[in-house]
């Protein structure tokens, strides 16, 4: 059978390389070692957006805040939006033509039909009155509106014309204000204004009533009752109708503010001529301050446009309130950057704002912490969120493939180790028998030997030569101390993050395939502390500065290290500094900066640690994330004593060097 296939437009709706929950930990996993806040980490993810391991870009909330911005600022540039003013103009031009043309026609005609004389002297002196009055109109689009308001024209087809123009602007002028009048009311002369003037009184009275809280819902319906049909059909309270008529005011508002001078005062002029209602117009004025002092906000802000592509007055007040979407929508996106909840945006206005893939976005964020919860990988703790224990093993088991993602790339650098523990683990690989091996046989393939060394038949002999065995790996057993500095130069150049995740990897290692193995941190700056490898992406125990203890860390380390008989015991040191501070035998934290920074007496303190720890027969390892010339020295001087190893390592090659490290002393298969 063959398959069918059939293809659609994408609408937004389709995922396309949907993120899944394992992603978003990986996308988390440095804020996370950074901070140790699954909610902070998640909501510097909301904001700020990530890079997919793919090269996709998960977009965030300042992804969609700049999308916004840039598409406003592509329409200011476009648009030109007094050009609706010239457009008027012209308008009042070709009507003004048209009545000329139209004079000369009926003078012509006048003639051609035998009119008296008289007849036709009358009609000379009136066509003559009307040039002078054409002539005399002023260039200007309001003073020729008010002028030819009086003007009562010889052409028909121009008189048509004009009162088409007046109702049109008298229709765009009151829709501004009151969206549905175009239904309510078809012909907009002065006289049919007269339900509008009752509208906008009755409209004043439950605004005050409003303002006064003595407003009720039976006073909303008995006014939509009435007069419902100047507005739009969802606007079920009063809440809504103001809503409404904010923004509607708001945009003859912005009109008049994004005007030159010159355009708005011709507007201002021609608004007052269509009406010719001063009642009117002082009620209209009324409203738009009630507005503003319920709604807080004041009305309308100026636009600065400055394109090119004209607009009418009608696409110029939806451009404005497109506009007045767009700073509600920035508003809304800023907030819930501050807030960190996308649930505070609008998704249908994001949608009619920027386009359905903002908001297949805006979805994808809102989505994320649910993704953690329902994969079981996060938990709600109030109004916190954690991981879980499965999700702290994912981010282990994550960080342990990327360090040996790296060492596939790199295999430099490597140390070799050839202990012999106490204890063996059973590979599934075999070999030929050998004196000393354990004798573990595998059945199958030492009776296939014996039988492809004698020929079919039976009985089948087995020889010592036919003996097939599993490998083994002896396993060492360890305990290790990871002795880490938590100072303000660890944490801004990246090893701290680092640290913690090569911390996080060793434990998933040893508790998924070396469980015989110890493994617990001590923390330190001017103090140390103990550390479970559970607690690494907690960030209470996190106090930077106050100097630099590494003899405390130490200290603490063989202390932890006396518990564990092992024949293998070592501490990882990882630092970028000198001690500058350090305990007396009292308990008491002591300092002493020295010339460069170095506190000689904390440095001395610090070496006759290392010499108890190397009596103890605790080795120490030390990791030197800087290469000053005096701390290179300072961690030879420690190697000397102790017989352990320094690194002098980046934070990318931290995992590198202690993971090998530590799997070149496990195991050694034979």
């Amino acid at each position: 059978m063959s398959n069918h296939f059939s293809y659609s437009r994408w609408d937004g709706s389709q995922e396309i390389n949907p993120l899944q929950p394992d992603e978003l930990l990986d996308l988390l996993a440095d804020d996370l070692l950074d901070e140790g806040s699954l909610r902070d980490a998640l909501n510097r993810l909301l904001s700020r957006g990530a890079r997919r391991p793919d090269g996709d870009r998960l977009q965030g909330l300042h992804d969609l805040l700049e999308r916004l911005r840039n598409q406003r600022q592509q329409q200011l540039s476009q648009y030109d939006l007094g050009a609706f003013m010239d457009d008027i103009g012209e308008k009042l031009g070709s009507i003004v033509d048209q009545e000329r043309t139209g004079i000369e026609q009926r003078l012509r005609d006048a003639g051609e039909s035998g009119a008296d004389e008289q007849m036709r002297q009358l009609l000379e002196q009136l066509a003559g009155r009307k040039r002078q009055f054409l002539d005399d109109l002023p260039e200007d689009p309001s003073g020729r509106l008010e002028k030819l308001m009086d003007y009562e024209f010889m052409d028909s087809d121009a008189r048509d014309a004009f009162n088409e123009l007046v109702n049109d602007l008298r229709q765009k002028m009151m829709g501004s204000y009151f969206q549905g009048l175009q239904q309510g009311i078809q012909n907009l002369t002065p006289e049919d204004l007269a339900p509008v003037r009752e509208m906008v009184r009755e409209l004043n009275k439950l605004l005050a009533k409003r303002m006064t809280g003595e407003s009720t819902d039976d006073d909303f319906h008995a006014f939509m009752q009435r007069f419902g049909s100047f507005f739009p059909p969802d606007i079920e309270t009063l809440d809504d109708l103001i809503r409404h008529l904010q923004r509607q005011a708001a945009q003859m508002a912005s009109l008049m503010k994004s005007l030159s001078d010159e355009q708005r005062l011709q507007l201002e002029q021609m608004m007052d001529e269509l009406l010719r209602d001063d009642r009117l117009r002082w009620d209209l004025a009324q409203m738009a301050g009630m507005l503003e002092e319920i709604t807080g906000q004041r009305m309308g802000q100026s636009f600065p446009f400055d394109g090119d592509t004209p607009l009418g007055m009608d696409e110029a007040l939806r451009m404005l309130g497109r506009m007045q979407d767009y700073g509600e929508l920035e508003r809304q996106l800023q907030q819930a950057m501050r807030q960190m909840d996308p649930n505070l945006v609008d998704e249908q206005l994001l949608e009619q704002t920027l386009g359905a893939e903002e908001r297949a976005i805006l979805d994808e964020l809102r989505r994320l912490t649910d993704m953690l919860e329902e994969a079981g990988l996060a938990r709600r703790k109030g109004r916190d969120i954690e991981l879980t224990p499965k999700g702290i093993r994912l981010l282990g088991q994550k960080a342990l493939r990327h360090i040996f993602a790296e060492l596939r790339k790199d295999r430099s650098g490597q140390h070799d180790a050839r202990n012999f523990g106490l204890y063996s683990d059973q590979l599934v690989e075999t070999k030929p028998w050998e004196f000393g091996d354990p004798f573990l046989v595998d059945i199958g393939k030492t009776v296939s030997n014996a039988v492809f060394r004698q020929g079919p038949g039976t009985p089948v002999n087995i020889e010592v030569k036919d003996l097939e065995v599993y490998k083994t790996e002896n396993l060492v057993t360890a305990a290790t101390i990871i002795v880490l500095d938590m100072s303000y130069s660890m944490v801004g150049s990246g090893a701290f993050r680092e640290a913690k995740r090569v911390a996080l990897a060793l434990n998933t290692l040893i508790s998924s395939r070396y469980p015989r193995d110890y493994l617990e941190l001590v923390v330190f700056s001017y103090f140390a502390t103990e550390l479970k490898p559970e607690r690494l992406l907690e960030s209470d125990w996190v106090r930077y500065g106050g100097g630099t203890n590494i003899q405390e860390g130490l200290r603490r380390a063989r202390q932890l290290l006396r518990k564990h008989k092992s024949m293998n015991r070592q501490i990882i040191l990882i630092t970028d500094a000198h001690p500058t501070t350090y305990t007396s035998p009292t308990g008491e934290l002591m300092g002493g900066w020295g010339y460069g920074g170095r506190g000689y007496q904390a440095i001395e303190e610090t070496l006759k640690e290392v010499r108890r720890c190397t009596q103890n027969g605790i080795t120490i390892n030390t990791f030197m994330m800087a290469r000053d010339p005096s701390l290179i020295g300072f961690a030879k001087l420690m190697s000397q004593i102790n017989k352990g190893r320094a690194f002098f390592a980046t934070p990318g090659r931290l995992g590198h060097y202690i993971l090998v490290d530590y799997l070149r002393k496990k195991s050694k298969v034979f």
